[in-house]
């Protein structure tokens, strides 16, 4: 659909500017005032949005109307009814300079290191496939709009996990810090959650005031093929539940979630913006996935992987420039989990397997 010279071109403009927004935080960040660290600290709290959130919960909404909302309503619970939990995690994280998640639970068993070393492993075995379907992601989205394919998808996939891995030594893990902080990191971050969120944000606007007269528009056309019956059955609702739970439990366990919420954090006050901007973050998403989900089968239907509605929809009205925006803003959800997680983990894998050993190795 687009030609492959300008597909390239936008996502190495895009990935260059992250280089420089990470230089330039980690140079300036100490002129940073304490309403922008709140700011910036918020907005990396929507690394919880990946591109399942961008391009897989509309797919999943698509078929299925309800099942993409426990992963939202979550962390919108946990930060309205226990947010007193969370000060007290960043409290403790704060004192004890927690560096990690296994950091973390060690530390409350007394140092306990075989915990450690079993949470790091459980940790890393959990999130490797994760990252893989986020470097999938982005393959994916290039392969899907590119006019001509050019390249087999395992060059793509070498050369995305070559420049992420650049990114994450050069700005994440170049450095040994007891606090275990990313400024310049976050701040890019920060960035690329900005423009997955105002990308989503647009397309779904379009969509539900532009190619449609409202979301309620489009629910009138597809209520013929959506069940409410099925969608409120007792099974079903038991299986919503049990996301629910799920949702919340992964929200404070994620590796790259704990570590913006609870590593990356220089003061508590810092949290206090973040309780209700991070709600309405996540509504947003929330919000329009339904929508644009039952837009794409009405478009679309079988012809095309639901997974993609959100990328093709605006080309079906001949806003192309409007999926080239989605594009980056499926580059940014994808490429920011891949980011953080793999700090995350290097940070695990370094402090609770790796110099342990070297020390032992020295002592011997």
């Amino acid at each position: 659909m687009f030609p492959n010279w300008q597909l390239a071109g936008l996502s190495f403009a895009y990935i260059g500017l992250l280089f420089f927004i990470a230089y330039m935080g980690d140079k300036y960040r100490h002129k940073l005032v304490r309403k922008s660290q709140a700011v910036i600290y918020a907005l990396t709290l929507g690394v919880y949005c990946t591109s399942w959130s961008f391009l897989g919960t509309t797919g999943q909404a698509s078929s299925n109307f309800l099942s993409h909302l426990p992963i939202y309503l979550g962390p919108i619970l946990l930060f309205i009814f226990a947010w007193p939990f969370i000060q007290r995690i960043i409290k403790t994280s704060l004192q004890l300079k927690i560096t990690s998640i296994a950091d973390l639970l060690s530390a409350r068993f007394g140092k306990s290191q075989y915990l450690a070393v079993i949470i790091t492993l459980v940790v890393l075995i959990g999130t490797m496939p994760y990252i893989a379907l986020q470097l999938k992601a982005i393959i994916y989205s290039y392969q899907i709009l590119q006019e001509t394919p050019d390249l087999p998808l395992w060059q793509l996939g070498l050369i995305v996990s070559i420049i992420l891995a650049v990114f994450t030594i050069i700005f994440g893990i170049r450095t040994i810090d007891i606090t275990e902080r990313h400024p310049g990191v976050m701040i890019a971050i920060a960035f690329e959650s900005l423009v997955k969120l105002i990308a989503f944000l647009v397309v779904g606007l379009f969509v539900c005031f532009v190619i449609y007269d409202s979301p309620m528009h489009i629910w009138e056309l597809s209520k013929d093929s959506i069940s409410l019956e099925e969608q409120f059955s007792p099974s079903s609702l038991v299986g919503l539940f049990g996301l629910l739970i799920i949702g919340i439990s992964a929200f404070l366990c994620f590796p790259r979630q704990f570590q913006v919420m609870f590593v990356e954090i220089k003061e508590q006050k810092n949290s206090s913006l973040a309780r209700w901007l991070l709600p309405l973050y996540v509504l947003i998403f929330a919000f329009f996935a339904g929508p644009l989900g039952l837009a794409g089968n009405l478009n679309y239907g079988d012809s095309l992987q639901a997974n993609a509605y959100v990328l093709f929809l605006p080309a079906y009205n001949g806003q192309l420039w409007l999926s080239l925006f989605a594009f980056l803003g499926a580059v940014s959800a994808a490429s920011s989990m891949v980011i953080v997680s793999t700090i995350a983990l290097s940070t695990m894998l370094s402090n609770e397997i790796v110099f342990p050993l070297m020390l032992s190795l020295i002592h011997i």
